[in-house]
C-alpha cells in the first residue's frame, strides 16, 4: 500500500506540477484569438438611358460606405477574442442624361406673282405706225379704276388733249366704248418692242406688258402717244384704235342666220386691221395706216351700216 500510495501521490504531484506550470506559461504568454468576417454588397441600379441624338452622356456616382466593429472579450484564462467586422456597400448609381438635338429649319417663303398668259393674236407690220393686240376672251374685263401714272410707257402730256379728242369721237364708237375702254397718252412699250420705236397707237385688249405676258392693269386700252400728236395724226391714231375697240367689244354679235359678224367683217374687208380702216373711213376720218386707197365704196359703206344696225345693242 506504501508503494502504491507514493505512486498515487507522485502523479498527483506531477499533475499539480504541470498545471502550475502551464497556468505560469499561459499568464505570461496570453492567447489571442482574431475573427475577421467581410460582408460585401453591391447594389448597382441602372436607369434606361433615353437618346434623342446619336450622343450619349452617363454619369456615375459611385457611393462606400465602411463600416468597422472592434469587439474585445476576455476570458478568465486571459484569451483575448477580437471580432473585425467590416461592411462595405458599394452602389453604382446611372443618372440618365436626355440629350435632345433641336434641329432648326428656316423656311424661305417666296412669294412668285405669276402673271397669266392670257393668247393673243398680234397684227404687226413694222413699216406702219400702229399695233394692235387682241386676246379671244369671250366676257370683257373689269376696267380700271384710277391714274394711269403706274402704267409702264404712260407718258401723259398730252393726256387732256387726248381726252378731249375721245369726246369729239362718232356717238356709235363712244357709246360702245363708254365705261370700257382706257385712252391713255402713252408710248406702249410692247408696241416698241414689236416695231423698234414707239408706235403712234396701239389698241391692247389684253394688257400686255413689255415682256409679252398679259394681264396688266391696262386691259381694254387705246394708246396714243406723243410721237402722234407730234406728227398731227393723233385724231386719226384715235379714230383707228377706237375702230378696233368697236370690232372687238362686237366680237360675240351673230346675224340672224347665226354668222359671227365680226369674223364676216375680216373676211370681207381683208382683215381685222383693213376693217379697222374701213370704219375710220366710215366716221369720217381720211387717215389710213393699210388700205391702199382711202376712198370707201357704197357697198363697203353699206356692209359697216348693216354691220351697226345689228351690233349697236350687242
Amino acid at each position: 500500500m506504501n508503494r502504491r500510495s507514493k505512486l498515487i501521490t507522485s502523479i498527483i504531484f506531477l499533475i499539480i506540477l504541470f498545471l502550475g506550470a502551464s497556468y505560469v506559461y499561459i499568464v505570461n504568454n496570453p492567447v489571442t484569438v482574431n475573427i475577421s468576417a467581410s460582408v460585401g454588397t453591391t447594389t448597382t441600379i441602372s436607369i434606361p438611358t433615353t437618346t434623342t441624338s446619336t450622343t450619349t452622356t452617363t454619369t456615375s456616382t459611385t457611393t462606400t460606405t465602411s463600416t468597422t466593429t472592434t469587439t474585445s472579450t476576455t476570458t478568465t484564462t486571459s484569451t483575448t477574442t477580437t471580432t473585425s467586422t467590416t461592411t462595405t456597400t458599394s452602389t453604382t448609381t446611372t443618372t440618365p442624361t436626355t440629350t435632345t438635338t433641336s434641329t432648326t429649319t428656316t423656311t424661305t417663303t417666296t412669294t412668285s406673282t405669276t402673271i397669266p398668259s392670257t393668247t393673243t393674236t398680234v397684227d404687226v407690220i413694222p413699216e406702219k405706225d400702229s399695233v394692235t393686240i387682241n386676246d379671244n376672251s369671250l366676257t370683257d374685263p373689269v376696267p380700271y379704276e384710277g391714274i394711269f401714272t403706274d402704267f409702264d410707257g404712260f407718258e401723259g402730256e398730252n393726256q387732256i388733249l387726248l381726252e378731249s379728242l375721245v369726246a369729239d369721237l362718232p356717238e356709235v364708237l363712244k357709246n360702245i366704248t363708254n365705261e370700257k375702254v382706257l385712252f391713255i397718252n402713252g408710248c406702249h412699250l410692247y408696241g416698241v418692242e414689236m416695231l423698234g420705236e414707239c408706235p403712234f397707237g396701239v389698241w391692247d385688249s389684253a394688257g400686255t406688258f413689255q415682256n409679252g405676258q398679259t394681264d396688266a392693269d391696262w386691259r381694254l386700252s387705246v394708246w396714243v402717244s406723243n410721237r402722234a400728236f407730234r406728227s398731227n395724226r393723233a385724231f386719226d391714231t384715235l379714230l383707228h384704235e377706237t375702230s378696233h375697240a368697236f370690232s372687238y367689244l362686237n366680237r360675240n354679235c351673230v346675224s340672224d342666220s347665226g354668222e359671227n359678224k365680226r369674223k364676216e367683217a375680216q373676211e370681207y374687208f381683208g382683215s381685222e386691221e383693213l376693217f379697222a380702216d374701213a370704219l375710220v373711213l366710215y366716221f369720217g376720218g381720211n387717215y389710213v395706216f393699210y388700205r391702199e386707197t382711202n376712198i370707201l365704196d357704197i357697198t363697203e359703206s353699206q356692209y359697216i351700216q348693216e354691220f351697226i344696225n345689228i351690233c349697236n345693242d350687242v
